[in-house]
């Protein structure tokens, strides 16, 4: 019996909308009738008769050349491709869950990278004079290589004005850390604030005509006096509770009265240059208790230059005539010393110099996109995988008369929807993400984020990239459909993608996930490997107290703390020295001579005061020689295993008896062990110590096991009635170290985070298509269990197309991750190797993660009823 025609079933569907699965079935069946009895390509053309012979009563004629009109009818079809897209995910909830949340999840980890990235690279760049600003540092040639130092002389300043007046601004600072500031009262004690972990400086007036700086009152003119003083707002504020404070007097670090003269606005936290407090460089003398003539010898790392340069002289004109300004300030230093020019610009990403690594910001900027590209590939996965449900929907909406470039646009809309629902949940979990980076980052890590055009401008972008990454192929797919082989039911898994390129895109996110697994494993293992190394020294148990930053300490006060301290029971030795803790990153090198060595050496030491008790306390152990006997002044040094070898000497006894020209004439009487007295990205630097009490700056203490609480609070106590002036700091020295290495535990912290919405999102997807991949099994799965098999075998179905999967990802993955951590460990001296475990303990990670996933959907099809999973088709 012939079927109806295909106008009598439109018309039904017209009629009756709530009856479209039937009239689908009818339709299938008519066409199947027709391509029988007629061929397919007759069948084609009579359906598109049909068709537009039933629609021809309905058209509306319009104008042709009514613009509003058009706009209209353009209006209303966009409306109702988001009204179609919003029914089918409410239809769809659980896909669009998954979606909604990868994407979410994706957008957010990404934005909070972009915060991060806009932060670092736009540091100082508000300074007028950004690209004409330079740092002037020096760099010491020595067999070894190239050593740059941020330190230059104090004499540098004048000596380059004076040789170079064409130079359009000099300014000369000096940075001092942890300022003390006291508030002179006219009764009673003074008001004392300790500006922890914040630097201070003292500044020529010419620094604010380099850098840019907003004044609220006063200004830098009376700079050039001594004992004057310039204070941003928050901390005038802190101080006296309102910016009008100029001609008031501040104590800087208990020994010098300075008067305030200007105040400034606070600067946005995107400098690497904020000085709370700055005194006029024509205080140092005063601070320092002597004049500023140490010539071109001595060199410390917080006497800093800078210099803005115009047309009358560039850094060209200076890398000319350098070599001629070192001849002639520093004639013995013509083969080894030189003063190059570094750009603002390249300070904040000079690793050689204090900065950040360029390559690890970059490198979270790749996590970002890798995380984009996981959430885009999940979309696509399960867009492509839900094709087979849609294609006869796709198959009707042709026959209808809609276009490809109609339907294209609305699975696009769908995916913009989708999208835009992801962005507004993921500006939630962005938020929720700077909260926790000010509290858990810290270092380079820290960022301040600001909403500007350009951040909007990102955020529009990122919302685009995604629905066209996400949206497009998946679109092309649908829309591709022929109708005749969609209303037939013919669509194959094929036809949507195959299988053949979702497996290329989970390869690409179970690699993605493995690599960032390799990543927080290499982390790990390096940050307990330093944590856990012996750096030739004892640590636990030493508590360093910082006594007052005087320029010369007063001995008396010393030898009464340590008289006071020694009286706690808990106490057991304490040693006074210029930098605490053997490895604490403070630098300070000078030029020597050996013995009768008529030229100095070519390599440059560090040097330490310490007293005797160092030794003991510290737990030094001595190869050659005796320790150093109690001095107040420079008598006698030691030195370590590399400065002998530096000598070209191989028996460490050879040297001892010997003279070191150093800032006076010292004998060598004993040599130590090489210890790290840098942090392990460094290697072990040639060094000497010799006493010099006036020049300690910190008390260490060798505690026993007890009550530290109570020490700490005497020890408190002792040190207030001492130095009333002054303010207590004390700390555990292996709390200290851990300092040296905070960029590298919050950069373990932002890699488990990242790999842990990395393994998230490629769950979610995992989950998806396992989802999928059980319904679209459920008969077979039944007709597999009536014939006997095991829900083991069952389970199989499921996890054997994933473990090859995983296996190729593993493939892929392992070449790129160790080439990146590799690279990454470079920056240590002392590391770890990659070996072939942490690639298998990733590999086991990714296997239990996805075996976990899969289990679940897999396990529920395999205990199916199989006459329930027979039924279902």
């Amino acid at each position: 019996m012939k079927p109806p025609r295909l106008a009598d079933r439109l018309l039904q569907l017209v009629c009756a909308p709530h009856r479209l699965e039937e009239v689908q079935g009818d339709l299938h069946e008519e066409f199947a009738w027709q391509v029988k009895s007629l061929g397919l390509r007759r069948a084609r053309w009579r359906y598109w008769r049909e068709v537009l012979g039933f629609f021809k009563p309905f058209a509306v004629k319009r104008k042709p050349k009514d613009d509003s009109s058009t706009l209209l009818v353009r209006s209303d079809m966009i409306q109702n491709y988001f009204k179609i897209a919003r029914r089918n995910l409410v239809k769809n909830q659980t896909y669009a869950f998954i979606n909604v949340t990868g994407l979410a999840l994706g957008i957010g980890a990404a934005l909070l990278i972009f915060a991060l990235v806009r932060y670092h690279y736009t540091i100082d760049k508000h300074h007028q004079k950004y690209n004409a600003i330079y740092r002037v540092t020096t760099e010491f040639v020595t067999p070894e290589g190239h050593f740059n130092a941020t330190g230059v002389p104090y004499e540098l300043g004048k000596a380059l004005k004076n040789d170079h007046p064409d130079i359009e601004n000099l300014a000369m600072i000096e940075l001092y850390r942890d300022p003390l500031v006291a508030i002179p009262a006219a009764s009673g004690p003074d008001r004392k604030f300790k500006e922890a972990h914040r630097v201070g400086a003292f500044v020529q007036p010419s620094y604010f005509k380099i850098f840019d700086y907003q004044w609220l009152a006063g200004g830098p003119t009376e700079l050039a006096q001594p004992n004057t003083v310039v204070l941003s707002a928050e901390n005038a504020t802190k101080y006296f509770g309102t910016t009008q404070v100029i001609g008031k007097i501040l104590k800087i670090n208990a020994t010098l009265n300075a008067r305030i003269v200007g105040v400034f606005t606070d600067y946005r936290d995107n400098t690497d240059f904020a000085y709370p407090i700055m005194v006029s460089w024509a205080s140092l003398p005063e601070f320092h208790g002597r004049p500023l003539n140490d010539g071109f010898d001595n060199i410390d790392s917080s006497v800093q230059c800078f210099v803005s340069l115009d047309n009358h002289f560039t850094k060209a004109d200076w890398d000319r005539q350098m070599l001629a300004f070192v001849k002639k300030y520093k004639p013995h230093g013509i083969k080894d010393t030189r003063f190059p020019m570094q750009p603002l610009r390249d300070i904040h990403f000079s690793t050689e110099t204090g900065g950040v690594s360029s390559g690890l910001i970059w490198s979270l900027f790749a996590i970002g996109v890798f995380l984009l590209i996981t959430a885009s590939i999940n979309f696509v996965n399960l867009a492509t995988a839900q094709a087979l449900n849609r294609s006869r929907e796709v198959g009707v909406r042709k026959v209808l008369g809609s276009t490809r470039t109609q339907l294209f646009w609305q699975f696009i809309g769908e995916t913009a929807l989708l999208t835009l629902t992801a962005t507004a949940v993921a500006l939630l979990f962005f938020q929720l993400g700077q909260q926790l980076a000010k509290e858990y980052l810290h270092g380079v890590f820290r960022f301040t984020f600001y909403y500007d055009p350009s951040v909007i401008g990102w955020l529009v972008l990122i919302v685009i990239g995604v629905i066209f990454l996400s949206g497009f192929y998946p679109a092309l797919v649908l829309t591709g459909f022929k109708p005749a082989l969609a209303l037939a039911g013919r669509i194959t898994s094929r036809q949507v993608g195959g299988f053949s390129i979702r497996r290329s895109l989970v390869v690409t996110q179970f690699a993605i996930s493995q690599m960032l697994i390799v990543g927080m494993i290499v982390v790990a293992s390096q940050l307990q490997y330093i944590q856990t190394k012996d750096l030739g020294f004892r640590q636990k148990a030493i508590l360093t107290v910082r006594l007052p930053a005087s320029p010369k300490q007063d001995l008396g006060k010393m030898e009464d703390f340590r008289h006071r301290a020694m009286a706690i029971p808990e106490v057991e030795k304490l040693s006074y020295s210029m930098s605490g803790p053997p490895q604490t990153g403070w630098i300070s090198q000078t030029f020597i001579k050996f013995d009768t060595r008529p030229e100095p050496e070519k390599f440059t030491p560090q040097q330490k005061h310490i007293d005797a008790a160092y030794v003991d306390v510290y737990g030094l152990k001595l190869l050659a020689g005796r320790n150093l006997q109690p001095s107040d002044t420079s008598r006698e040094a030691l030195v370590n295993e590399t400065f002998v070898k530096q000598l070209g000497i191989r028996n460490p006894a050879q040297v001892l008896g010997k003279i070191l020209h150093a800032s006076g004439n010292l004998e060598i009487v004993g040599v130590v062990k090489d210890f790290n007295e840098r942090d392990l990205k460094s290697g072990i630097y040639p060094l000497f110590m010799t006493t010099r009490a006036t020049n300690y700056y910190y008390a260490s203490l060798q505690l026993h096991n007890g009550n530290f609480e109570r020490v700490i609070r005497q020890l408190e106590k002792d040190y207030n009635q001492i130095y009333p002036d002054s303010y207590f700091t004390a700390q555990f020295v292996d709390e200290q170290l851990q300092e040296n290495y905070v960029q590298e535990q919050t950069m373990a912290k932002l890699v488990n985070f990242f790999a842990g919405i990395a393994v998230v999102i490629g769950c979610l997807g995992l989950y998806g298509l396992v989802l999928f991949m059980a319904a679209q099994k459920t008969k077979e799965i039944g007709v597999r269990k009536v014939l006997g098999a095991s829900i083991g075998n069952i389970l199989w179905l499921f996890g054997k197309e994933f473990a090859r999967l995983i296996a190729v990802a593993f493939i892929v993955a392992t070449p790129v991750a160790w080439w990146v951590m590799t690279n990454w460990l470079q920056d240590f001296t002392y590391k770890i190797d990659i070996t072939p475990g942490i690639f298998g303990i990733a590999l086991l990670a990714t296997v239990i993660v996805a075996a976990l996933t899969v289990s679940f959907q897999s396990i529920k099809a395999a205990l199916m009823n199989p006459v329930t999973s027979l039924r279902s088709e």
